[in-house]
């Protein structure tokens, strides 16, 4: 057989056996792959006294932490922010609050507490 550009090739018999070739995706090769490489790796890390797992656990329980803050953080907001409006318009519901929580008085006022009968 020459290297002959231009000669066809003849048409394969049935009968003929067909090469075999594995052919393989490429999530074949990433499935098989990345495990084959990290685990030996994470092997030889751990073996080092360098636990690779400890760092992602204690990230993901820190993100679940920092979840829960800002669910409480939003909730206290929420809270704060209805009280701001039940206070109402202009500074008389907040010279209000003033008064019953601080006790504070005006220049010239007196204050007269009286004790609850408990």
């Amino acid at each position: 057989m020459s290297d002959d550009p231009t000669r066809r090739r003849r048409p394969r018999d049935a009968d003929e056996e067909k090469p075999s070739r594995l052919h393989f995706s490429p999530r074949a090769i990433w499935l098989v792959g990345v495990p084959f490489v990290m685990l030996p790796l994470f092997v030889g890390l751990y073996m080092l006294g360098q636990n690779p797992v400890e760092p992602l656990i204690e990230a993901l329980d820190n993100e679940d932490r920092l979840k829960r803050q800002i669910e409480d953080l939003k909730q206290e907001n929420s809270e704060l922010q209805q009280d701001i409006d039940a206070l109402g318009p202009g500074q008389f519901g907040i010279e209000k609050r003033a008064r019953e929580r601080l006790g504070w008085s005006k220049p010239g006022e007196v204050v007269i507490h009286v004790p609850d009968k408990r």
